[in-house]
């Protein structure tokens, strides 16, 4: 290939020196001008590869003529051939951008100068096919000083890239490239380029940051070269901003799946098992190293057929999602449920090439589930119960049985003792608890509860001030009060055993036990009620039928004979029907009704009691100067009846005694007594042992007796009349105060 090279010079000599040239350099055409002017000319009408200019030119010399040519032509070899040397041409020569300074003095001179026209052309093509590759490239590349680490050359996809002009981009700085913190190095780029030419090649994940501040990956990789005779370091730079991401992604996922709660296994084509996660590890007792080139098969339960585990394959290797329940076995032999997905993982062509499984632990919902239906049939189941033992015993199995609670106990209240007695305690507790515990009033944590009505929760009862038994192998408790009829306590051997779902289900339990106790006293109410209605009709149907007869039978007497003697029996008979209806309307309107107690002396109620009988020759010795808690109106009522049955057995000069003993209070006289054969019968209702009785008094002290919560006995008086005596009571500290 013919190359062309133009000689400028003023003097006649240039055509001499053109011809040396062309003599000495081989395929080589060379062109003359004598001015600089015309030498531009040429340029612009020809393809010339290398221009040679003499110093000394008309109009401008030849570094002047070198800076026009720089202006258009900005790598075109320009070598500067002056007749003299100087340093001063030299260096503004080499300012201008010479390619050579060669001095036309000499033999040699024109073998000097075809040389470095040579090498001037050589190094230009070179270049130029550089130049070409180096923007050709997508990747960015920058070459560096290595003694400076500044910029020397860049190329397009540094400039489209960093948004900077190509001169903008060899005046920045390195750093100005590079984001301010590195997360992958501590190392700052001029170290990073020091580096390479110590040790050579370097390859680094770098953070970059553009013109706007805008910043991405890059993949450098460093490596020294030599570009024209000087040392250098080229960085070729891929941006690999996504393929972070993807790995930030990835690193992300695997993080999710290490950390997740659900077991996650991975297998290939055929079901081998190839990555666990330690959820995996805990929910099935399999270690990695025991899952890894097994198959899932060491979890089958045997619950589920064959068509279950071919519908599952077939699922999958179409390429579609499997989602079903499924009962896995556990190492230790154990059974749990787990909500699985099964999906299928392909690669860049879709072609299926492996399968993730997601195993979410489901074994506590389906518990909670099971425990839902229980409760449903307990709480249906109790509305059949006949009695409260019946309520206890069949909530006590759905507690133990179903929901899985076998230890606890039902405490009811005795109102009587004022305390919570066991009503009935569970298999486990029987064989668990030295003894089943009594809570006396005020007394622990489960008196509390029950006291405040209100249901409590502890995880660790040992850390309570209040609480019963400090050694007990108890630790958590749940406490339901069951309203006025006592409470469900349900204990575990565990620290935090129950959650608040827990609370929840026993607690509906214990509503239902409460609402079905409550229509079980309003039924047995309702009983008594009928049972004090058939009492007044048989009363009414019998003993009125007696005095109504008697009066009847005097009326007409009276009438036949005109003797008002006969008159006084028949308003002796109405007297005694009209305390016999008094009597049962009380019964039948009060029953076991009383009103507000409070502090009462005795012995006030006494005098109060006997003056209202109205006893003449009777005689009463009270040794009773102390303070009761009571109805008073009641309690009044119930002495009243006391005395006037005494008078009625013993006579109208009865003598009638009231004291006190250690732990109640009697009311006995001097009559003949009761014979033990009927003293069990005194207190029915409509009995009587004396012509005339309405059979109500002892009844209604019985009634009066019990709305109190009071116990009563009947035995033998000192002087073998009959003795009342009253236990139970509640004595007060304090004497009445006036106002």
């Amino acid at each position: 290939m013919e190359r062309h090279v133009l000689y400028v010079d003023f003097d006649v000599s240039r055509a001499e020196t053109a011809t040396h040239l062309e003599q000495t350099l081989p395929e080589t055409q060379v062109s003359t001008a004598a001015t600089a002017r015309d030498g531009l000319a040429s340029c612009v009408e020809q393809q010339i590869n290398c221009v040679v200019s003499a110093y000394e030119l008309p109009e401008a010399n030849g570094v002047e003529f070198l800076e026009s040519v720089r202006e258009e032509y900005p790598t075109l070899p320009f070598i500067l051939f002056p007749a003299a040397g100087s340093e001063d041409v030299a260096s503004d020569a080499i300012s201008a951008g010479v390619t050579d300074y060669v001095q036309q003095n000499g033999y040699e001179k024109y073998t000097r100068l075809a040389t470095s026209i040579d090498e001037a052309i050589e190094q230009h093509h070179s270049r130029t096919k550089y130049e070409k590759l180096f923007d050709a490239i997508d990747d960015a590349i920058i070459i560096h000083d290595p003694d400076t680490g500044d910029i020397i050359d860049v190329n397009r996809a540094v400039c489209h890239r960093w948004g900077y002009a190509y001169d903008d981009a060899c005046e920045c700085d390195v750093e100005e490239l590079s984001a301010t913190t590195q997360p992958a190095t501590g190392q700052s780029a001029r170290a990073l380029i020091k580096q390479t030419v110590e040790e050579g090649p370097q390859r680094i994940d770098w953070l970059c940051e553009t013109n706007d501040g805008k910043t991405f990956w890059a993949d450098i990789r460093l490596k020294p070269v030599t570009i024209d005779g000087q040392q250098r370091v080229v960085a070729l730079i891929r941006d690999i901003t996504e393929k972070k991401h993807r790995e930030q992604e990835l690193e992300a996922f695997r993080e999710a799946v290490e950390h997740a709660g659900h077991a996650i296994y991975i297998t290939d084509m055929d079901g081998e098992i190839q990555y666990v996660n330690p959820a995996f590890e805990e929910a099935t007792g399999y270690s990695v190293d025991e899952a890894i080139g097994n198959t899932p098969k060491l979890l089958k339960s045997g619950e589920h057929d064959t068509e279950f585990y071919e519908e599952l394959w077939e699922t999958i290797l179409d390429g579609d999602v499997w989602q079903s329940e499924l009962i896995n076995e556990h190492k230790d032999g154990s059974r749990y449920t787990v909500n699985q997905t099964i999906a299928p993982i392909t690669n860049e062509t879709d072609e299926i090439v492996r399968f993730v499984a997601v195993n979410a632990g489901i074994t506590e919902r389906k518990r909670r589930e099971r425990q839902l239906q229980t409760l449903y049939r307990a709480t249906t189941g109790l509305l059949d119960a006949e009695s409260k033992d019946d309520v206890f015993e069949f909530a006590s199995e759905q507690l133990a049985d179903l929901l899985e609670f076998d230890l606890h106990g039902f405490y009811q209240y005795n109102e009587s003792a004022r305390r919570l007695e066991p009503a009935v305690t569970s298999e486990y507790a029987e064989t668990t608890l030295d003894e089943k515990p009594v809570f006396e009033e005020g007394e622990g944590i489960v008196w509390t509860a029950f006291e405040s009505g209100e249901s409590k929760r502890y995880d660790d009862v040992r850390t309570h001030p209040d609480i019963y038994n400090p050694s007990t192998t108890i630790r958590s408790e749940l406490l339901h009060p069951l309203s006025d009829h006592g409470v469900l306590l349900i204990s575990s051997e565990n620290v935090g055993a129950f959650d608040d779902t827990d609370e929840t289900l026993t607690k509906v339990l214990a509503s239902g036990v409460t609402e079905v106790l409550n229509r079980i006293d309003r039924e047995n109410d309702l009983q008594k009620q009928n049972s004090r209605l058939e009492e007044f009709a048989s009363v009414v149907s019998h003993d009125l039928r007696n005095p109504l007869t008697v009066a009847n039978g005097n009326l007409e007497l009276a009438q036949e004979t005109g003797d008002d003697a006969y008159l006084d029996e028949v308003a002796h008979s109405h007297s005694r029907m009209e305390r016999i209806i008094d009597d049962l309307l009380w019964l039948a309107h009060e029953g076991r009704k009383i009103g507000e107690t409070r502090p009462v002396e005795l012995s006030q109620i006494v005098d109060d009691a006997w003056r209202h009988v109205g006893t003449k020759h009777a005689d009463m010795i009270a040794d009773c100067d102390r303070i009761v808690e009571a109805d008073p109106s009641r309690l009044q009522q119930l002495l009243e009846n006391l005395f006037r049955n005494a008078i009625e057995h013993a006579g109208e000069d009865a003598t009638v005694r009231v004291g006190f003993e250690d732990d109640g209070w009697y009311v006995e006289d001097d009559g003949p007594g009761i014979p033990d054969t009927e003293r069990q019968n005194v207190f029915d209702a409509g009995y009587s042992t004396e012509e005339g009785g309405t059979g109500f008094g002892l009844a209604i002290v019985q009634t009066i007796a019990d709305a109190h919560g009071w116990d009563i006995a009947l035995t033998d008086g000192m002087d073998g009349g009959a003795r009342f005596e009253f236990r139970g009571l509640e004595f007060a500290d304090r004497k009445l105060t006036n106002g």
